[in-house]
């Protein structure tokens, strides 16, 4: 190949020194260059394949340990699904009541549905139920021992199988009533194991408590229930590994994880042959590599070796003449390499000038870039710490212009809709101008330049308003506004996806902004966003705090906060101020001191019960002022949680009720009066009636004897129908007389009656009631459903008064033109029991929604038997164990009776 160079001066070429060394040929250097650039290779190629090797063990070994840790977790849900299940069961009423039959029929309905048996043993261990093949034997282990303690327990492996144990304690105390137990084969938990598949080879076993294999993958009849190896016996972290042999004997890799419920340890082994299989094929990998590579490199020596010396006595002979100062052309018809080199030797100079030139440039962009930097870093600490947001816009807008070199910036501010008005955008902040310079043309109008910012539609860059077809869709811009050729404009947008705000930018001459600073505009509207969210999470805070204290004050309330752990702790300023107490004497539960020595014990037994629950508290008790005097306060306390649902802290309020209880003794008073009065009236009344009701019957049983009398008369038959007539009056007027004073009385006796709270399943009386009156329903159509309703502590007897004459009352005044519908639906808010008795039936007008609740007081067509009683006894009923009814009806549509009744009786 012809190869052009500078022609060197004519004389003899360079020679070796006498007595040195031969230099030696480019080929065998090459052979030479290319077997050294092996061995590295092949060095480094080995440490790879035995770094891989040994990582694909340690691969295969933390496979193991977290094939353990799942396992071990599978065994905890199983196990605590288990328990779950037995801490259900022993919620059973009939446990509670000692119905041990009953309690039977609903173990049998488990062991259909499930397949789980059930065995039933008392605090001896006697059993009671055993729905298994095999009945346990009645002694207590180590397990029973620690359910009588209270907590659920599981066994090791006994014959096979373990078991699975819960106490069932006595409500509102810590009595163990039972042990309620399932006894299970080993081969369920060796099931959990199997379902997330053994590799080949692997082994999986488990191990209780007491150093015995429960379960194993592989061989389990002939390795359940002997003793685990002497390293799994003696672990005892919560997981490790270590390198041992297997039950058979075999070389295994062993990790393990504990399952914390039933204290177990789940095994997992690895045989060393699999774990050194990655070694076996690094080896084979390694030799092969070796082979190749000297290979290539032989051949690659002996194909370049030719081709590189003519480029080379080229290259010498420009290099010859530069150094003569002579012309150096770049060499052409050599390879790329010597060309390039060729290249690089002739444009030596050229480039070092381009290079001085170029740092020149670097160090003013350098400066420029660090002025902006700065511009940021003193951005970036204002924001993350004004919560003005004036201020937090000024210094925004003042950054984002000098950044971008922009004329004039602004900030308008989204106001939502509010008390204020309708949504509505201002400026916030302005720079470059004064405001008036913008307010003066009022809102930004909807153009289609602008509409896309307000919209939070992405940024807007214009690099000449004047040229872009989405500038003069309403006329361009007004006379006398800013001029304005380059544009910028971002949305600013809160991570919620709410627009805050809208940042504009412009510049008198075009071609200002580019993607640089719309990027970078862009980051500091993300910024700005999160500033001014904080702003106004804080203002909001500053309100609804406002707001709190005001409503306080408002209720004469006494504001106080409790640890998560429900104890007073921290400065308690309104409970000072009442008590008197000292941080050091209300601390913790010394609150309690100021309580009411009567009231002490009762307050911070259910105080407790509230925090242990984490519900709502509501009680009553006696404080004793800083003056002395003893007052009676209502207590509403709430938990407040974190967003992960753990209680922060509980919020109090005592309010000060001590005249409202006076007023409720008075009031109770004057009703007890008033009852004795009724009872004493119609007593009275019934006096009277009865020698009405004598004297009536005489006239009667004479009536004969005065037709005799007046036989031969003209106007005897007259006088006889009038007598019949006026003895008709009488007798009806009677039954009316007897059936009032009846009411009355039974009014009177029922606010006498002392009530006793029971325990009330809801859904079950209510059944009962519908079922009493399913004849009257069948006789004229009706379809009585009773829905899942609360349970309650109440009355019994008045409870089932409230709703029996309510479904009565549904059943007799249902619409003749439908098939009758009543419903009984219940939820649970705040504490009450919420039930409603819904029917389809002819309606209440409403002009006698609140007179149907009054005494002797009918509405609409009175076509059915009664005195108006019923819905008058209601009530009193439903104010009498603390609760409210109300009324909800469309005339000739139905009616919604709502009864709301406290979930506890006091």
């Amino acid at each position: 190949m012809p190869m052009q160079a500078p022609a060197t001066p004519p004389g003899p070429a360079p020679s070796p020194v006498p007595g040195g060394p031969r230099p030696g040929s480019i080929v065998r250097r090459l052979v030479v260059f290319g077997l050294g650039l092996a061995v590295p290779i092949l060095i480094f190629g080995a440490v790879v394949l035995w770094q891989f090797a040994g990582a694909a063990r340690g691969r295969l070994e933390a496979e193991a340990l977290g094939r353990a840790r799942i396992e071990a977790a599978a065994v905890d849900r199983e196990v605590s699904s288990l328990i779950a299940t037995l801490e259900a069961l022993s919620l059973s009423n009939a446990l509670q009541r000692g119905d041990v039959m009953s309690f039977r029929e609903q173990a049998q309905e488990l062991a259909r549905r499930s397949g789980l048996l059930v065995i039933l043993r008392d605090p001896d261990g006697k059993r009671l139920i055993d729905l298994g093949a095999e009945p346990i034997p009645e002694r207590l282990d180590a397990a029973d021992a620690s359910a009588l303690g209270g907590r659920p327990a599981v066994s090791g492996v006994v014959d096979g199988r373990f078991r699975v144990t819960v106490p069932v304690v006595r409500r509102g105390g810590d009595a163990v009533l039972y042990l309620l137990s399932f006894s299970l084969p080993t081969g369920r938990i060796r099931d959990v194991l199997a379902s997330g598949g053994v590799p080949k080879d692997w082994v999986m076993s488990v191990v209780d408590r007491d150093d015995r294999v429960l379960t194993r993958t592989r061989a389990p009849e002939r390795f359940t229930g002997i003793q685990a190896p002497d390293d799994l016996r003696h672990a005892s972290g919560p997981e490790g590994s270590w390198r041992g042999t297997s039950l058979e004997g075999e070389p295994f890799f062993v990790a393990y994880a504990r399952a914390g419920v039933p204290d177990w340890r789940v095994a997992v082994g690895v045989p060393e042959e699999a774990l050194a299989a990655p070694v076996r094929a690094s080896l084979v990998w390694f030799a092969g590599l070796g082979i190749m590579l000297a290979a290539i490199a032989a051949v690659l020596a002996l194909a370049f070796a030719r081709g590189i010396a003519a480029p080379l006595q080229a290259l010498r002979d420009q290099a010859v003449a530069l150094g003569l100062g002579r012309a150096a052309p770049v060499l052409t018809g050599v390879p790329a390499e010597v060309a390039a080199v060729s290249a690089e030797i002739a444009g030596a100079a050229q480039r070092q000038r381009d290079r001085t030139a170029e740092r020149a440039r670097a160090a003013s962009a350098l400066r420029a870039e660090t002025q902006r930097l700065e511009v940021l870093n003193r951005l970036g600490t204002a924001l993350s710490s004004e919560l003005d947001r004036q201020r937090l816009g000024d210094a925004v807008v003042e950054a984002a212009s000098h950044l971008t070199g922009a004329t004039y910036g602004a900030l308008f501010e989204r106001v939502p809709e509010g008390p204020d008005g309708p949504e509505h955008w201002r400026l916030l902040s302005l720079t470059g101008a004064p405001r008036e310079a913008f307010t003066r043309f009022g809102l930004p109008r909807v153009t289609n330049l602008f509409s896309q910012t307000f919209a939070a539609g992405g940024v807007v860059l214009s690099e000449d308003v004047t040229t872009d077809p989405r500038y003069g869709s309403h006329g361009g811009m007004p006379k006398g506004h800013l001029p304005v050729r380059s544009y910028l404009a971002v949305p600013v947008v809160s991570g919620t996806g709410v627009t805050l705000g809208a940042l504009l930018f412009g510049h008198p001459e075009p071609h200002r902004f580019g993607p640089r600073e719309a990027s970078l505009i862009e980051g500091l509207a993300g910024q700005a966003a999160v500033a001014m969210d904080n702003a106004r999470l804080f203002a909001s805070v500053r309100r609804e705090q406002s707001r709190f204290e005001a409503a306080v004050q408002a209720v004469r309330g006494v504001l106080w906060t409790n640890g998560a752990d429900g104890r007073m702790t921290g400065d308690q300023p309104a409970w000072a101020a009442l008590t008197g107490q000292s941080p050091e004497q209300y601390a913790g539960f010394g609150w309690a001191e100021a309580v009411h020595p009567d009231d002490r014990a009762a307050s911070v037994e259910t105080w407790n019960a509230a925090v242990a629950e984490r519900r709502r508290y509501t009680h009553e008790h006696r404080v004793r002022r800083h003056d002395g005097v003893f007052r009676t306060y209502a207590i509403q306390a709430v938990p407040v949680l974190d967003p992960d649902g753990a209680i922060r802290e509980w919020v109090g309020v005592h309010s000060d009720i001590t005249e409202q209880r006076a007023a409720e003794a008075a009031l109770r008073e004057s009703n007890e009066e008033i009852q004795r009065y009724a009872y004493i009236v119609s007593h009275d009344l019934r006096a009277p009636l009865v020698n009405i009701m004598g004297f009536t019957s005489e006239i009667e049983a004479s009536q004969d004897d005065i037709r005799a009398a007046l036989a031969g008369r003209p106007d005897a038959s007259r006088i006889d129908a009038d007598l019949t007539e006026s003895v008709g009056f009488i007798k009806a007027a009677i039954t009316k007389m007897d059936g009032l004073i009846n009411a009355i009385l039974k009014l009177s006796r029922e606010g006498r009656r002392n009530f006793q709270p029971e325990p009330l399943a809801m859904t079950a009386l209510v059944q009962g009631l519908a079922d009493a009156q399913r004849h009257q329903a069948g006789t004229v159509g009706a379809a009585i459903e009773i829905g899942d309703l609360p349970d309650l502590v109440a009355d019994r007897v008045a409870v089932e008064q409230i709703f029996g004459n309510l479904i009565d009352n549904a059943i007799k005044y249902l619409a003749k033109d439908r098939p009758g519908r009543i419903g009984v639906t219940g939820s649970v808010l705040d504490g009450f029991a919420v039930i409603r008795v819904t029917d389809n039936g002819r309606g209440i007008d409403p002009r006698d929604h609140a007179r149907v609740f009054e005494l002797f007081r009918r509405s609409g067509v009175q076509d059915r038997p009664g005195e108006g009683i019923g819905l008058a006894h209601v009530r009193t009923l439903v104010r009498a164990l603390g609760g409210r009814i109300d009324l909800a009806s469309e005339f000739g549509t139905g009616t919604t009776f709502t009864v709301t009744l406290p979930l506890r009786q006091v």
